[in-house]
């Protein structure tokens, strides 16, 4: 009997472990409850009917019993046009309790409302700088009483709803010389404002734009915060793209999610397809959105900043070789190219594996979707294939940075919509992602990401997928060991005559030859 019962407490003790390694923290909600303090005021500052107004906050915190001591903020700004709502509607609620039951410290606020009548994009543009002001001072404060709440100052992020966003985006990326002329500075002040807790940052770690929009998306450049965007794509009040505005607020979240990449910002996109403003008010459709954010976030805290882990320029000197190829290199109407992650750079006989002599061949070692999404055109451009073929690896590898299987598949829309815009039918091929042993933990998010492509280029002209997966399994449906490098996860010389058979007879007909 006593063995018994320690064979139960050893199997429950299993299970715990295994829940508690399925649960991670700032990914998953690990709290139960959540410590709430509320109107704390956190600054002052004159409304445009000239009075001195108190300006408050709530915060949402993990139970005192979490042990950890520095945890990330989350600041959340309320919708409302600028002229209404205020800190304690349902979708701040619903995500300052969900981020801090995963962790985060999180804080919703108010800031003051109003549009002064008379022109419309001046009015809305000071609105937005007003709010600005207040949401500066609010991450001020949280920086002047960190350690009264337990805060990383080094992973302050900002989020908000609509017309919060569009302040979170202000915030983040405005600068003083970004300001619209027709901002009244003499009479608002500076940028940084005079609303509380002057002498400290307001610098923000990365901003979670909720169905917002930018009046200039060019002010966000190259170094500046991660951005995720999330947004209705039948939204008729705030734009997702950039088909109408919201007063001079023309730029949304699709505008926004494709300056980032070109600009080599991180970024990310879940686009909530017939959704309306707010996501319809639809609290399953905004917990889903949340979630989504919450993993994106989650990938953002585990980037070591400084070691150029995460930045696409890590790959600068690689493209500048294939520049420098691009222009000794010949290649007839015949050629087709090959791009993508270190399986296409070490297919050293790819020609002959394939059967086509003409190959441009270009492949970076380690990049990621996000790397070819930027490079894109300097690799594609100089060149007139008759087909691109690409395979990129490295975006799902059983890591804490992975994107998610609808992040890949966005990117690999994008990528295809940049070749598009010189290649309007050029065919453009997808070669599915290869299982292997070295991220075999992950071959079910491999595959998710792979059939969200597979049917994405069923579904659109000039668009192939070529499988290959069936090749590499044997009967026991794992990776067959004989194909592979010592590494567990590259092709070896036979793994690649295998792949080239495979997809040879394909490559001929999709090219035409």
């Amino acid at each position: 009997m006593r063995q018994l019962r320690v064979s139960i407490l050893l199997l429950v003790f299993i299970a715990v472990a295994v829940a508690a390694i399925a649960q991670k923290r700032y990914k998953s909600e690990i709290f139960g409850s959540v410590e709430t303090a509320t109107d704390i005021p956190y600054g002052q500052a004159t409304s445009i009917k000239g009075i001195n107004q108190s300006l408050l906050l709530d915060v949402y915190m993990p139970p005192k019993t979490d042990s950890v001591k520095l945890r990330p903020l989350l600041i959340f700004i309320h919708g409302g046009g600028f002229k209404s709502n205020n800190k304690t509607g349902s979708f701040s609620s619903l995500l300052c309790n969900s981020f801090a039951r995963r962790g985060y410290v999180t804080a919703s606020i108010d800031y003051r409302l109003g549009i002064e009548k008379g022109d419309e994009n001046k009015g809305h543009a000071e609105a937005m700088y007003r709010a600005q002001q207040d949401g500066k001072a609010a991450i001020r404060f949280f920086r002047k009483n960190a350690a009264a709440y337990g805060i990383d100052t080094s992973k302050i992020f900002i989020t908000g709803s609509s017309a919060g966003s569009m302040t979170c985006l202000g915030i983040a990326y405005m600068r003083e010389s970004d300001v619209p002329s027709y901002v009244d500075k003499d009479k608002w002040g500076s940028l940084e404002g005079n609303s509380g807790n002057a002498g400290y940052s307001s610098k923000v770690s990365g901003v979670l734009n909720c169905w917002g929009s930018m009046i200039d998306y060019n002010w966000i450049r190259t170094g500046d915060a991660p951005l995720f965007n999330a947004s209705g794509t039948a939204d008729k009040t705030v734009p997702f793209d950039s088909s109408y505005g919201y007063s001079n607020f023309r730029y949304g979240s699709y505008i926004l999610y494709q300056r980032c990449l070109q600009v080599g910002v991180a970024t990310g996109w879940r686009p909530f397809i017939g959704a309306g403003h707010t996501l319809d008010n639809n609290a399953t459709k905004q917990d889903s959105c949340i979630n989504s954010m919450a993993e994106w976030l989650y990938t953002q805290l585990k980037i070591v900043k400084g070691k150029n882990e995460e930045g696409v320029f890590r790959y600068e000197k690689d493209i500048a070789t294939f520049d420098s190829l691009n222009k000794v290199e010949k290649y007839t109407d015949n050629a087709i190219l090959f791009m993508g992650s270190s399986y296409i750079r070490l297919w050293k006989n790819i020609r002959e594996d394939i059967g086509h002599k003409e190959v441009i061949h270009r492949g970076f070692g380690g990049s990621n979707l996000r790397d070819v999404a930027y490079y894109v055109k300097r690799i594609v451009y100089p060149h007139h294939p008759k087909a691109l073929f690409m395979y990129v690896g490295n975006d799902i590898v059983g890591g804490e940075k992975d994107k998610s299987p609808n992040q890949v598949f966005e990117l690999f829309k994008y990528v295809v919509k940049i070749v598009r815009e010189k290649y309007p039918t050029m065919p453009i091929t997808w070669l599915q992602i290869s299982p292997s042993e070295k991220r075999w933990s992950v071959w079910d998010k491999v595959t998710e990401a792979n059939n969200l492509i597979k049917t994405y280029c069923e579904s659109n002209p000039n668009l192939f997928y070529i499988p290959s997966a069936d090749k590499f399994l044997g009967e026991d449906g794992k990776p067959i060991t004989k194909y592979y490098r010592d590494d567990h996860l590259h092709y070896n010389e036979e793994g690649y005559k295998v792949w080239g058979k495979n997809i040879k007879d394909k490559v001929k007909e999709i090219a035409g030859n």
